[in-house]
């Protein structure tokens, strides 16, 4: 080691020598000063270090303590673990805290909200509203955002909210951190019922400290349920050639139509010449509001519109009227065994563009025949859904359009099922009945004997479908009818050309309704309150039992509605297993909702509450306490609309065993 020796103070020109050399040194860089701190720190922390190791070492008095004779002390171990815990705990929060900040929360472009809200059903013409509702949530400031909307094709616009700056494009500019918007489309449909009507969103835009542009879409549908009105058409199978032919186009219950005007087109091959396309007249049509009256604003019009197409203009709204369009027709000739006739019902817009809502293709059956047969079953010609226990009424048409007389003419109604119930057949003509057929001929109608040309007649009959059992299942539900004819007592040989029109009637699923209205329940426990008889001004109460059952279909748009008479009333206590029970003060309606009822779900129950306390009037009276309960539903598979109605009840309480040992039923 080098021992450096105290050297005499310095004269003034080394003072100034050794001045000069430290001003002269360089400035330390950055680096330089960042490793002269970090040498610095931890020189700091090894004395720190050396001082605490020191004091655990030492004792109060500086001496060395014996580390192997230390002893250890049970509360500071406990705090010391308390202490650990805590740590740790604060450790764990802090941790997760950053996982769900990184990781978790709503942070950049993923959180730009765009959502599209659009009603789920919608009636043709009904005015509805797109909202397309976006929101900036991400932290960052957005730049030239511009929205779009794709709209369905048959979406007519109304009015926009803000107005678009383009086609269904609207430039927002900029969005602040939290900012956001609506954007409202209004207007309707103009779609065939059950299609889907797809509207969707696309959110264009550039975030900040970014170059790139991003996108964000959303979309939501709307399926139109239905028009407004029933369409229905009434035609025969089978086409004459060379006579004329009829069908007739229903359209009825405008109860919630929002379409004033419409274009009827039929096409078809040029084997088909419309003859003639009327307006039959409508069925519930105020006095005052007939045909060549003054004020023809609120009358259906119908005008030829071109070739083939006619307008139907000013249909009614709001109303439960019917009417018909009649639509006569001939084949020229018989150039194939089927022939087609499309129509359809279209809405044409201001810029010309022709919507479809509504359309049928009819198949006729093209026979060439001198004796012309017509089967309506139920006032209908067509196919058409039935119920158990049904009357089913037929009505046989034959004429001869030909130029002969025909001779000894057999006429058969062909009626298979498997719930044909002929024990309750009713014809007054008396036809014989073998292997499912009814025929007559000249011994129930002698006229059969000699038919002249332009010889016509009509024969009327009935039966009944049977009612449901559980042997029954796997049965084929469904009851095929048709006419035909021979001659000189010939009574075989069917063909297209000797056939009427056919008719399918597919029978319903066995729905059921049972309604008990009961002061003691079946275990002979009291369910009703107040004095039996019924007494004047004291409050008698009563519970409503409804049973539901049903067999083969599943079924939608399933309800059960009680409409209160006057002088009884609503007590409440309802309780269901399937679906909500509801009242309706305002119209004194019981309602209980079941929506969807799958074939699975074999019974449903509900019950609540009703009351009376009979007025000075009605002492002595028996009152009728329920009219009758309703159901209806749709059933899935056939289409067909079922209705039920119970038997109405009184304070006699006929399903009430027990109440009947001592009620009559009249009020005290």
């Amino acid at each position: 080691m080098t021992v450096l020796k105290k050297k005499k103070k310095s004269s003034s020109a080394e003072k100034d020598s050794g001045l000069k050399t430290f001003l002269e040194r360089p400035l330390p860089g950055a680096e330089e000063v960042s490793r002269f701190e970090e040498a610095v720190k931890k020189e700091a922390a090894a004395e720190e270090a050396e001082k605490n190791l020191s004091a655990i070492y030492h004792d109060k008095q500086g001496n060395l303590v014996d580390v192997s004779r230390v002893k250890k002390r049970r509360r500071l171990r406990l705090l010391i673990l308390f202490k650990q815990i805590f740590i740790l705990t604060l450790l764990a929060c802090g941790f997760y805290a950053g996982y769900y900040y990184y990781f978790q929360r709503p942070a950049g472009t993923s959180a730009i909200v765009l959502i599209v809200q659009a009603p789920e059903k919608a009636l043709a013409g009904e005015p509805i509203s797109y909202d397309i509702a976006y929101s900036n949530d991400s932290g960052l400031a957005l730049s030239k955002v511009k929205l779009e909307a794709i709209l369905p094709p048959n979406f007519v616009i109304t009015e926009s909210v803000p107005a678009p700056s383009g086609i269904n494009a609207w430039n927002l500019g900029d969005i602040a951190v939290g900012g956001s918007g609506q954007v409202v489309i209004s207007g309707y449909l103009a779609s065939p019922v059950d299609s889907a009507n797809v509207v969707s969103a696309r959110l264009s835009y550039i975030p900040a400290n970014f170059s790139s542009e991003f996108k964000k879409e959303a979309s939501a549908n709307t399926v139109v349920s239905g028009l407004g009105f029933i369409v229905s058409a009434d035609y025969l199978n089978t086409a004459i050639i060379g006579q004329d032919n009829e069908m007739k186009l229903s359209l009825s219950a405008f109860k919630s139509n929002h379409l004033s005007d419409l274009y009827l087109k039929v096409s078809g091959s040029d084997n088909f010449s419309i003859a003639k396309v009327s307006l039959e007249d409508r069925e519930s049509v105020p006095e005052n509001q007939q045909e060549g009256s003054a004020s023809n604003d609120n009358i259906v019009n119908l005008q030829n519109a071109g070739e083939n197409s006619w307008l139907l203009s000013n249909l009614p709204i709001d109303s439960e009227e019917r009417m018909t369009v009649a639509l006569d027709f001939t084949l020229k000739a018989k150039n194939q065994d089927k022939e087609d006739l499309n129509l359809r019902l279209i809405k044409r817009e201001a810029d010309g563009r022709e919507m479809t809502l509504w359309e049928k293709t009819v198949s006729f059956d093209a026979t060439k025949s001198d004796l012309n047969l017509s089967l309506a079953l139920n006032e209908s010609k067509t196919d058409q859904t039935l119920g158990f226990g049904d009357t089913l009424s037929y009505q046989l048409e034959y004429a001869n359009n030909g130029d002969s007389t025909l001779y000894d003419v057999a006429l058969m109604a062909v009626i298979k099922g498997d719930f044909v119930d002929w024990s309750s057949l009713r014809d007054p003509l008396g036809g014989s009945v073998a292997g499912g057929a009814i025929v007559w001929t000249k011994e129930q109608i002698p006229s059969l004997s000699e038919l002249a040309p332009g010889a016509s007649g009509k024969i009327d009959f009935s039966l009944k479908s049977r009612n449901f059992s559980v042997a029954d299942l796997g049965a084929d539900t469904s009851i095929n009818s048709y006419a035909q004819y021979g001659l000189n007592n010939n009574q075989e040989g069917s063909s297209e050309d000797n056939r009427s029109n056919a008719i399918k009637a597919q029978l319903n699923s066995d729905l059921s309704l049972s309604e008990k209205i009961l002061y003691f329940n079946e275990d002979n426990i009291p369910v009703g309150s107040g004095p039996l008889p019924p007494r004047v001004g004291e409050k008698t109460s009563v519970r409503v039992f409804w049973t539901l059952k049903n067999n083969l279909h599943d079924l939608s748009d399933v309800q059960v509605v009680l409409n209160l008479p006057q002088g009884v009333e609503w007590s409440g206590g309802e309780n269901t297993n399937v679906g909500s029970l509801a009242y309706d003060a305002d119209n004194r309606q019981i309602t209980w909702r079941l929506g969807f009822l799958p074939i699975s779900v074999y019974r449903a129950d509900a019950e609540f509450n009703i009351s009376l306390i009979p007025k000075d009037g009605d002492r002595d009276k028996i009152l009728v306490i329920s009219p009758g309960s309703t159901v209806t539903a749709l059933d899935s598979l056939t289409g067909g609309r079922i209705s039920y109605k119970t038997k109405a009840k009184t304070s006699k309480l006929e399903d009430d065993e027990i109440a009947g040992l001592s009620n009559n039923g009249r009020v005290e």
